[in-house]
Order: structure tokens, then C-alpha cells, then sequence
């Protein structure tokens, strides 16, 4: 029997553990991650900011886009979509509706229903109450390892 080789160490740099979307109604976004898509309250400052927990390490900060300037230069929304996409990839293709929904229940707008891809996985989008788009996918080749490397790339 031969040993595996110790799984290799995540890539050095910095880590992504903070994402700041500009909202125009923090207490909308705030209901929107927590009661629609099941996020959890870390802390709101009033009318100012609010911070979700998103993942392992990671959260989502919803700022008042007027506040934001303060700190980032000018922002705002057009009248396109911020290009900018969340995505949320799920272990089975029948969990993809089940997110659509759940986010369309919570105030999103459906982009794009569930939809059997040419690449062999299930995807959908929906728009959060800023147009912020979130994608729901199940791609049969993707994968997460225990030491938190992504596969099937």
C-alpha cells in the first residue's frame, strides 16, 4: 500500500473574505440574504451597512451605495446590471430550483428559470433587490476536495 502525498497548501496571496455590494436599501438586502436565502445576521449599523455570513471565512458586506463614496470613490448603478455575479454552486440538479425559488420568494427577479445546459449541468440567475445577479448551478464536474481546492474546472 503506497501513501498519498499531504494535500498541497492553498495558493499564497491573499484571501477573498469580504465582498461589499452597494444596495440602495440596506434593510431590503439585509431581509433578502437573511430570511430569503438563509444567511446569517452578523451585524447591521442602522440604515448604513449590514454583514452577512457567506461562507467559511467569508462575508457579505450590504452598504448604502450613497456611503459608499467615502471610502471607495464614486459608485452608483446604471441601467445595466452590476457586472458583478454571486454564484452558488449546488450538489444536485433539482437543488437549482429549489434556490430560484427560495431567492424569488425573498424579492429577487428571475433571469433566467432553471435551465438544462449544453455542458451537462442545470443553471438559473436571479436578480437581488440592487440587480445584482446570482447564478444557481450544478455542474456534475465540479468539485470541492476536504482541503477546500475546487476540481472540475
Amino acid at each position: 500500500m503506497t501513501n498519498s502525498p499531504p494535500p498541497s497548501p492553498p495558493p499564497a496571496g491573499p484571501r477573498v473574505t469580504a465582498i461589499t455590494l452597494g444596495v440602495r436599501d440596506v434593510a431590503a438586502s439585509a431581509a433578502f440574504y437573511t430570511t430569503g436565502l438563509g444567511f446569517v445576521l452578523l451585524d447591521r449599523v442602522a440604515d448604513e451597512i449590514a454583514f452577512v455570513q457567506a461562507g467559511h471565512g467569508l462575508m457579505i458586506a450590504l452598504w448604502d451605495v450613497e456611503q459608499m463614496p467615502s471610502e471607495y470613490g464614486e459608485v452608483g448603478h446604471g441601467r445595466l446590471a452590476p457586472p458583478v455575479s454571486l454564484g452558488h454552486n449546488v450538489s444536485a440538479a433539482d437543488d437549482v430550483a429549489e434556490w430560484h425559488r427560495r431567492a424569488v420568494d425573498a424579492g429577487a427577479v428571475s433571469i433566467t428559470e432553471p435551465t438544462a445546459q449544453p455542458w451537462g449541468g442545470v443553471s438559473a440567475c436571479v436578480a437581488d433587490p440592487d440587480g445584482f445577479r446570482w447564478d444557481f448551478v450544478y455542474n456534475p464536474a465540479f468539485g470541492v476536495a476536504d482541503t477546500g481546492e475546487v476540481t472540475g474546472v
